[in-house]
């Protein structure tokens, strides 16, 4: 119960400050946070691809590509409130 009340506030907190630096005078400001996510995401699949035991080549591939398009919603997320906020003015 408290986990998932957790993580929604962390999410309520990310999206906030998404629009608190999409606001802000500078317009590159607004791409902090979703190509930090990226980076993040890229690292991790790139990890987690490295130690996953799958049988061959083609099953990691589509496993890490799987992987890594379900991990960037979050990017998307960010980078989608950058596109609105922006393409408002």
């Amino acid at each position: 119960m408290y986990n998932e009340i957790a993580v929604i506030i962390a999410l309520v907190l990310i999206a906030t400050l998404q629009v608190f630096l999409c606001k802000r005078e500078n317009r590159r400001i607004g791409l902090i946070l979703p190509i930090m996510s990226l980076i993040v995401v890229t690292l991790a699949v790139i990890g987690i691809s490295l130690y996953s035991s799958l049988p061959n080549l083609i099953s990691q591939l589509f496993f890490a590509i799987r992987l890594f398009v379900f991990l960037n919603i979050p990017t998307l997320i960010l980078a989608g409130i950058y596109i609105l906020y922006h393409g408002r003015r």
